[in-house]
């Protein structure tokens, strides 16, 4: 698997699991009253925002330059059964996380709770053996747009990168990478 791949899959998953809604009157899911059922979802980043590399980031997520699906479905809980906790496999050079805390977000909505899940040396740098060794953390948000679908944003802010083939930060550290997801229902 390319870097590229193992490193939206850290951002998919984060991102799948938080859902959110809209106004009070149909919890902006188009469920009426209904609140958000769990479920398994194909998850897709859609887009990249580098603030962080002068879009270096974007070929490392999306290195087609077309949204990708996460290689793995993900469960999402109902909201009913939140605060919950979830395993998320990572692909290296990220590490697998378990128990990662999910909470409400809003009326409809849940996230990743707390600081988000803190990634620690992870290498950034794909075409050589030299190393840009990065820390950071991801936090993710989604919206549920009917109980099939969801739209939403991963955010992978970026502390510190070390190493001599790291590329340049274009804003001061702390800086943020944002991508677009979006989710499918398949179970």
């Amino acid at each position: 698997m390319k870097f590229g791949s193992r490193f939206f899959l850290v951002l998919f998953c984060c991102g799948a699991f938080v859902v959110g809604c809209g106004d009070d009157d149909d919890n902006g899911n188009g469920n009426g009253d209904a609140e958000f059922s769990g479920g398994t979802f194909t998850v897709t980043v859609e887009s990249v925002d580098d603030q962080c590399f002068d879009n270096a980031m974007n070929t490392v997520i999306l290195p087609e330059g077309v949204a990708v699906d996460l290689p793995e479905p993900v469960a999402l809980p109902a909201l009913d059964a939140l605060p919950a906790e979830t395993d998320i496999a990572f692909s290296e050079p990220f590490q697998s996380t378990d128990d990662v805390p999910l909470e409400e977000s809003g009326d409809q909505g849940l996230r990743v709770a707390g600081e988000g899940i803190e990634q620690t040396d992870v290498d950034i740098h794909t075409t050589s053996d030299d190393e840009c060794l990065t820390q950071l953390n991801i936090n993710a948000e989604l919206i549920a747009t009917d109980d099939d679908h969801l739209t939403g944003t991963g955010t992978l802010t970026i502390s510190e990168a070390d190493g001599e083939v790291c590329p340049v930060f274009t804003n001061d550290p702390p800086c943020e990478v944002t991508t677009t997801l979006s989710g499918v229902r398949i179970d």
